[in-house]
């Protein structure tokens, strides 16, 4: 019989290093399949239904046929309807034509990564931060630079690493709130940082797909800084839905028909049902309010019952769903921490290495996208098992 050779891998996908907190999913879903009842706080998806009344949309979208390709832009409406939402919600008038529609955020950073990013080009993000972003830089062959922050900067980005390090962004990438740790930037900090970025032609880009989600203060878009700087934002995580893959990226007018080239080829429209459906999303504002005074409530039992089992959490998270805590002081790394969690102790939680490489050992990442009687018991769990350690 004939042996096929292995199929030789390009450089660029065998350096995409693994999602570990999808693989940790999976194990646990295996273990949850085999009747073993797993508690998830591993995952950062919301645990809520999606709105009635996108859902509802979506149903009549179908039973109307609209079920073809819409604009690569994005459909005219939906487009309208963000920028009135930022206009009510945040008081800054943003034009419709700057707004592009993309299957996630993922797509509009995949598409943000085609047009500003080449090898010649850095991009630089925090350590820790959402572990795609460089992945994204990967694959546009950019130069990724890491930024160590820690608690003594509240997890943000400042100025001063920037100059301490002698770098000058072609393309800083900022998340606001931030995954892993919460952390809600202020203006002023955001404000530093796109001078600096700017003086050296630099471009900066905010993500506020959590932007909803915050619980001290009212949020503030980057947008009401500058209209040059890049803003990605999408339906999954404030309206609970990542499922139906739709987000938005607002861009310079400058940008619109290099990204709209790079859409057409690579995606051609985003999913239409969906499109159809989120025209809906911003109109549902008791819900989204209900959801986010439900995730306080949850972050405001987990953040001290955490500290009581003897984690560090030193920046109390003010946005999303997560909470970034120190192990440090069971000496355990933290992917091998996970793992006995989730073997023994059955609660899933993601490692510190999903995040970045500073301190990432002794940290881990807790989410509270679930409901608070699943908080509780895997609390109880967990204060069961860390004597063990």
């Amino acid at each position: 019989m004939h042996r096929r050779k292995p199929i030789k891998l390009a450089a660029k996908a065998d350096r995409i290093e693994p999602f570990y907190v999808m693989e940790l999913l999976e194990q646990a879903r295996e273990m949850d399949r085999r009747g073993e009842a797993v508690i998830h706080m591993e995952i950062g998806e919301p645990d809520f239904e999606t709105p009635e009344a996108v859902k509802r949309a979506a149903i009549q979208a179908i039973q109307e046929n609209r079920t073809f390709y819409t604009e690569s832009l994005g459909l005219p409406i939906l487009r309208e309807k963000i920028a009135e939402h930022y206009h009510r919600t945040h008081h800054v008038s943003v034009s419709p034509e700057r707004i592009i529609i993309t299957n996630g955020t993922s797509g509009a950073f995949l598409l943000l990564s085609v047009v500003l990013l080449n090898r010649r080009r850095n991009l630089v993000l925090s350590d820790p931060g959402y572990p795609c972003y460089k992945n994204f830089g990967m694959l546009a062959d950019a130069r990724i630079i890491p930024v160590p922050v820690s608690e003594d900067s509240r997890f943000e980005i400042r100025v001063e690493d920037l100059r301490a390090l002698g770098i000058t962004p072609h393309v800083l990438l900022v998340a606001n709130p931030s995954n892993p740790t919460g952390t809600l930037y202020r203006p002023e900090s955001l404000s530093r940082l796109w001078e600096f970025v700017s003086e050296g032609n630099g471009v900066m880009v905010v993500d506020e797909i959590y932007s909803g989600l915050t619980y001290e203060e009212d949020f503030r878009t980057a947008l009401t800084i500058s209209d040059d700087i890049i803003v990605v934002d999408g339906f999954s995580k404030t309206y609970a839905m990542t499922g139906w893959r739709l987000g938005w990226v607002v861009v310079p007018p400058a940008l619109v028909r290099p990204i709209q080239k790079v859409a057409q080829n690579v995606f051609i429209s985003a999913p239409t049902i969906s499109q159809y459906a989120a025209i809906h999303a911003p109109d549902a504002v008791v819900e989204v309010e209900r959801m986010r005074r439900t995730y306080r409530e949850r972050r405001d039992f987990l953040l001290p019952e955490l500290k009581r089992l003897g984690f560090t959490v030193p920046v109390e998270p003010q946005g999303a769903f997560y909470i970034y805590a120190g192990i440090g002081r069971w000496k355990v790394d933290s992917m091998d921490f996970v793992q006995k969690a989730l073997r023994e102790a059955k609660v899933a939680i993601t490692p510190g290495y999903d995040f970045g490489l500073f301190r990432a050992g002794s940290h881990v990442r807790f989410s509270y996208a679930n409901h608070l009687e699943a908080l509780r018991e895997g609390c109880r769990r967990l204060a069961d098992w860390l004597p063990s350690l």
